[in-house]
């Protein structure tokens, strides 16, 4: 066996790992019909919602969609993964106060957790809390220590990247959008593979940087939407951009995920709040050589 054999054993074992919280947990819901409301966002949310999508459909767990105004009463209700239960964002509180009382049950997919105290203390023992990473468990079990809280791993995890871009259908519909939406950007996949390193890095208030640049923030570039169609030629079109990059230079945390997941060589950063250093902390470190945070 080569070493780049070995390399790939160990992090598709180390895949495994992660994903077995969630799988193991979805195994109760098998057959059972549940809906399910995504979080909405840009690319790497929809890399999150089609990963999710296949975890699902893994796990024999039927989903339909759901929409704020759905109408919910008496069904289980999956909140997509991601970073919007925090100051900067609100989608998932005003989810949560939506569905809660109203939904049977009520489960959170691994998400980061900061402040939201008063919407933690309505959540009751119909609610389930799932946590990406450590600092954000320990912040939900303080806040309220009767509701159910796990500890798991960003379900962009649960995604197959190699199949996933391999797939010809979506091949076929996501590439036109890929090369569109890289002209815009005033690039192409040839000067993507060769500029020795690609700066995919974000420029919203996340942003560490007081002026910050990027080559490229394929986040925003490729955000498509995060329904089930959508999610899914996003996810390629920003798979894709990191598979032709030779090194990226990035403080998006599902860039950072991405490239782990492809085997790109990447230089990876925290953003504002910390998640990219914790979920780096719980998930990644040690465990894909081609990853390496950079503290500020």
């Amino acid at each position: 066996m080569t070493d780049l054999e070995q390399i790939c054993n160990q992090r598709d074992r180390h895949i495994a790992t992660l994903r077995w919280p969630v799988e193991d947990y979805l195994r109760q819901f098998k057959a059972t019909d549940v809906l399910f409301y995504p979080n909405p966002g840009n690319a790497g949310d929809s890399l999150i919602a089609a990963a999710t999508f296949e975890a699902f459909s893994r796990a024999g767990v039927p989903i339909e969609t759901a929409e704020l105004d759905s109408p919910v009463e008496g069904h289980v209700v999956f909140l997509g993964g991601g970073g919007n239960l925090v100051p900067l964002y609100d989608n998932m509180k005003q989810a949560i106060e939506r569905f809660l009382g109203r939904a049977s049950k009520l489960v959170l997919l691994p998400h980061t957790i900061r402040g939201h105290e008063e919407t933690l203390r309505t959540l009751d023992r119909t609610c389930t809390i799932i946590c990406r990473e450590p600092a954000s468990y320990r912040h939900v079990r303080s806040t309220n220590p009767s509701v159910e809280v796990l500890l798991a791993h960003d379900m962009a995890f649960h995604l197959d990247t190699g199949r996933f871009l391999d797939d010809r259908k979506l091949q076929k519909e996501a590439e036109p959008v890929f090369l569109e939406k890289l002209k815009a950007a005033n690039f192409d996949p040839q000067k993507i593979q060769e500029r020795p390193s690609m700066n995919f890095s974000r420029l919203d208030p996340e942003s560490r940087r007081a002026s910050p640049v990027s080559d490229i923030d394929i986040s925003f570039d490729f955000a498509l939407g995060v329904g089930s169609g959508n999610a899914a030629v996003s996810a390629w079109c920003f798979l894709k951009a990191i598979s032709l990059a030779r090194h990226i230079a990035t403080d998006r945390l599902h860039v950072g995920i991405g490239a782990a997941l492809l085997g790109i060589s990447c230089e990876f950063r925290d953003n504002t709040y910390g998640k990219n250093s914790a979920v780096y902390g719980h998930s990644m470190v040690g465990e894909f050589p081609s990853l390496r945070f950079i503290p500020d």
